[in-house]
């Protein structure tokens, strides 16, 4: 299963990297997951929102990934520019419905600007709660699944929380995710929403 977990100017590091890590501690273990940190426009290198540099990137791959995660950051300029919106709105088109979108702390809001969670049940950053509204059917929830998209909120660490359900959801991975929280030292908080 790929994921591919999207970089750009301005990301919120630990929103991609605390993903990023459940999925490549999951691959080290043996199960069936090849994270990568990825760009939409082919970037190699990009800086994050606290300044650290991000390189040997690679362009996404939405035709064949299983999940997209969409991670926060400076994303209110990013939703004002469209281009990252417009570009996954492609990724989606491309991908079907065999790609699930998921939406980290306010990468949400990037889902919502791309026009790809209207009316649905969703959730982001409680800071940001008032903006998703405007696009979808806010659920304060740390972790919400609506199917092909999959949202967290409530915090720096709540990827690494979606992260732990997309192995459980998509692989039946129960006791192997317990074994990932007692490695890494965190175990998951608050639910997981479903319709």
């Amino acid at each position: 299963m790929r994921i591919d977990v999207l970089m750009f100017e301005g990301v919120a590091e630990i929103d991609a990297l605390a993903t990023y890590a459940v999925f490549a501690n999951a691959q080290r273990r043996g199960l069936a997951v090849e994270p990568y940190l990825v760009t939409a426009d082919g970037a190699t290198q990009v800086t994050g929102c606290y300044g650290t540099t991000f390189a040997e990137l690679v362009p996404w791959a939405p035709e064949s990934a299983r999940v997209l995660a969409v991670s926060g950051g400076w994303v209110l300029e990013e939703i004002e520019r469209g281009v990252i919106p417009r570009q996954l709105a492609e990724a989606k088109a491309a991908g079907g419905e065999q790609l699930v979108l998921a939406g980290i702390d306010s990468g949400s809001l990037l889902l919502g600007a791309a026009g790809l969670i209207a009316g649905r049940p969703a959730t982001t950053h409680r800071a940001d709660l008032e903006r998703l509204a405007e696009w979808a059917e806010v659920i304060d929830a740390r972790v919400v699944d609506d199917g092909d998209l999959v949202t967290c909120g409530s915090g720096w660490f709540a990827g690494t929380d979606l992260a732990y359900w997309l192995l459980e959801r998509e692989l039946g991975a129960t006791a192997e995710v317990v074994a990932l929280e007692q490695w890494i030292g965190r175990d998951r908080q608050g639910t997981v929403w479903r319709r």
